[in-house]
């Protein structure tokens, strides 16, 4: 079976994502861990695998708002065997139709709140010139919800990359979500250890899962991509290979009292929280010792109190 074909010349990232997918399809992975399942019959055709095969961060196109929503389908569809897939791209846009005008509609709505949003903080800026103490009392307010928006002037006023940092079980994933979901291509060392949509963590290969984070956020970097990264960051020396890649970015802790889905020991918690550089230290030291071209925003999430 062959994929079909595309009249315009796709990026590079696309086409390593359907020469991958095409190269499933036929059986022939060059990836080793892929060439000894379809030697062993349990190759299957799923983002993740497609994602390895590629060289390439899965969350590229695991979304359904993900870069490569027509690799995405391409993978779907594929799924379904020969007679679920297209045989042109032309019937792949039609099978997407549905798609778009569902995106299109959900832009509406969105555009509609935004523009209520917009309006409601003028009138807010305007009363707040009125009445200080009431502007204040509402910012205190908005802060303890977490629903602070930041609308920048300038374009240059966006950090390129975002670094969440926060213990085990503080949100930082939810934090990244959301950045995501503003078109931050969001990276975790965590998602390294994603294998088929299943988290199996092996200690011994942190190391490895933290070079590759840092890699991926390079490319992306380098791709024009706007970039957030959500990991531990307990140290300046776990940050600085980030802020030494020479783009602005912006530090973010997440502080919710929560509880880790990776099940990490209390024992395990206490030596993190040892070690752990309060933000506003982690910021002097690396004003002080970074030569980074990048300015710093420390912002703490609210703690919730009992």
């Amino acid at each position: 079976m062959s994929l079909p074909k595309t009249s315009r010349k796709p990026d590079p990232i696309e086409q390593d994502f359907e020469n991958a997918l095409q190269r499933l399809v036929n059986g022939q992975p060059k990836h080793k861990t892929l060439k000894a399942r379809a030697k062993a019959g349990k190759l299957k055709i799923n983002i993740s695998n497609v994602a390895l095969e590629a060289g390439r961060s899965r969350t590229l196109i695991a979304l359904e708002n993900s870069r490569y929503p027509k690799v995405r389908e391409a993978i779907m569809l594929a799924q379904g065997g020969e007679k679920a897939h297209p045989k042109t791209f032309t019937q792949l846009t039609e099978n997407l139709r549905a798609t778009i005008a569902e995106l299109k509609v959900e832009k509406r709505l969105l555009e509609k709140k935004m523009a209520t949003h917009v309006l409601a903080r003028r009138k807010a800026e305007v009363s707040a010139e009125r009445d200080q103490a009431e502007a204040a009392r509402l910012r205190k307010q908005m802060r303890e919800l977490e629903k602070i928006a930041h609308l920048p002037h300038r374009e240059s006023e966006i950090p390129r990359l975002v670094l969440i940092r926060g213990l085990p079980g503080s949100g930082k994933t939810t934090k990244a979500t959301g950045y995501a979901n503003d078109g931050y291509l969001h990276l975790e060392a965590d998602q390294f250890f994603m294998i088929d949509g299943e988290y199996h963590f092996n200690v011994e290969k942190l190391p490895e899962a933290h070079a590759w984070c840092l890699d991926q956020a390079r490319k992306g970097l380098d791709a024009g991509e706007f970039v957030c990264v959500a990991n531990v960051f307990s140290s300046v020396e776990d940050v600085k290979p980030y802020t030494q890649l020479g783009f602005d970015y912006q530090l973010v802790e997440a502080t919710y009292p929560g509880h880790s889905i990776h099940k990490v020991s209390v024992a395990v918690l206490h030596a993190m929280k040892a070690t752990w550089v309060p933000t506003d230290r982690l910021v002097e030291a690396l004003q002080v010792k970074s030569h980074a071209k990048a300015s710093v925003t420390s912002i703490t999430s609210k703690k919730r109190k009992n």
